[in-house]
C-alpha cells in the first residue's frame, strides 16, 4: 500500500509540473522579434485569431501570426473591428489595387515583394489591416526586411497558413460576402483542459492502485480464514 501512495505521489508531482507548464500570464507566442530589430519593427510575434463570417453567418476561426510591424492586435474581440474583407489586384499586394480597399481588410498572396513592402502598399490604398497568405501550410514570421530601418506601416499585419487562404477564397470565389475581424488573445493563468486531463491521470492512477491493494487484500483474508484440509492417512 505505501509503494502505491508513494506511486500517486510521484504521478501528482509530474501532472503538477505538466500542468505549472502550461500556465503563463502571457499569450500563445514563443518568440519575440529579432534582437536587432528597429524600434518601429519589434513587435513580438503574437497567435491570431481570424474570426470570419460569411453572408453575415460566423464561421470558424482561423489561425494566424500577427508581424513584427504594424500596429499591435487587440487581445479581446471588444476593440476588434468586423470589416469587409477585399483581395488586392494584383493578388500579390506589390502594387497599387485596382479594387477599393478602403475600409476594408485586403488579402495578398506571399511572393514577387517583401511583407512590409505589401502592408504599405495596402495602407496606402486604404485598407483597415491586411492578411497575408502564405503559399506554405505554416504561419511565417513577418520581420523587416534587412535593409529596412524604419516602417511607417500603423495598420495590424497577419499571415495565415495557405489552407486559411483557401477557405477564404473558396467563399469569394462564390461571390459570398466575407467579413473579418482578428485580434490575439491572452492565454488563461490556468489551462482547464490541462487541469482536466491531471485530474483524470490523478483519479485513474488512484483507482488503479486502490483496487490493486484492495483485491491484494481480499485474497489474503480469503487464504488465511480458509481451513486446512486435513491430509488421509494411506
Amino acid at each position: 500500500m505505501a509503494f502505491s501512495f508513494r506511486l500517486i505521489g510521484v504521478s501528482i508531482i509530474s501532472c503538477l509540473l505538466l500542468l505549472s507548464s502550461t500556465a503563463t500570464g502571457d499569450d500563445d507566442i514563443s518568440r519575440a522579434a529579432p534582437a536587432n530589430a528597429s524600434s518601429s519593427c519589434n513587435n513580438p510575434y503574437r497567435m491570431v485569431l481570424v474570426k470570419l463570417w460569411i453572408d453575415g453567418a460566423e464561421q470558424e476561426s482561423i489561425g494566424g501570426l500577427s508581424a513584427a510591424f504594424g500596429s499591435l492586435l487587440s487581445t479581446d474581440t471588444k476593440n476588434a473591428p468586423r470589416l469587409p474583407a477585399t483581395c488586392t489586384k494584383p493578388l500579390n499586394g506589390c502594387s497599387s489595387s485596382s479594387f477599393k480597399l478602403s475600409g476594408s481588410i485586403a488579402l495578398a498572396l506571399r511572393g514577387q515583394c517583401d511583407f512590409l513592402t505589401k502592408a504599405m502598399v495596402a495602407q496606402a490604398g486604404g485598407a483597415a489591416g491586411i492578411v497575408l497568405i502564405n503559399d506554405q501550410e505554416d504561419l511565417v514570421e513577418m520581420a523587416c526586411p534587412n535593409n529596412s530601418t524604419v516602417s511607417n506601416v500603423t495598420i495590424p499585419v497577419v499571415t495565415i497558413s495557405k489552407a486559411g487562404g483557401d477557405v477564404i477564397d473558396k467563399y469569394i470565389s462564390a461571390g459570398k460576402k466575407v467579413e473579418i475581424m482578428f485580434y490575439s488573445p491572452d492565454r488563461p493563468i490556468v489551462d482547464y483542459s490541462a487541469m482536466f486531463i491531471w485530474m483524470m491521470a490523478v483519479g485513474t492512477i488512484f483507482c488503479a492502485s486502490f483496487w490493486s491493494e484492495f483485491t491484494t487484500s481480499k485474497e489474503n483474508n480469503i487464504n488465511e480464514q480458509s481451513p486446512e484440509v486435513p491430509k488421509i492417512a494411506s
